[in-house]
């Protein structure tokens, strides 16, 4: 039992660092968002951001819609969307921005 009470510690303690870890960041697309065969593009007020779409996770591919210019993005990563690692692995989640 004890075993068990350490293991389950362990556990929640590793899923807590990476949601604590995680940054979250709300920005705005200039233009629709592009989708090419090996690429999406994020053209957004505060830069442009590339991401490698076979190195997106499924629930974050998942989450793709066709955005569109103007929407707000909400976007969580473990790195910060715009510190690119040219990949997207760090990607999290992509949704549209809460409506107040």
């Amino acid at each position: 039992m004890k075993n068990f009470k350490v293991l389950l510690c362990l556990i929640l303690g590793i899923t807590l660092s990476n949601v604590a870890l995680a940054k979250t960041e709300q920005v705005t697309l200039k233009k629709n968002l592009i989708v090419s065969g090996e690429a999406v593009i994020f053209p957004t007020t505060k830069g442009e951001v590339v991401l490698n779409t076979s190195m997106l996770s499924n629930q974050v591919a998942k989450q793709m819609k066709p955005f569109k210019k103007g929407q707000c993005l909400q976007i969580q990563s473990k790195n910060g969307f715009f510190n690119d690692t040219n990949d997207g692995q760090y990607i999290q989640s992509i949704r549209l921005c809460p409506k107040k």
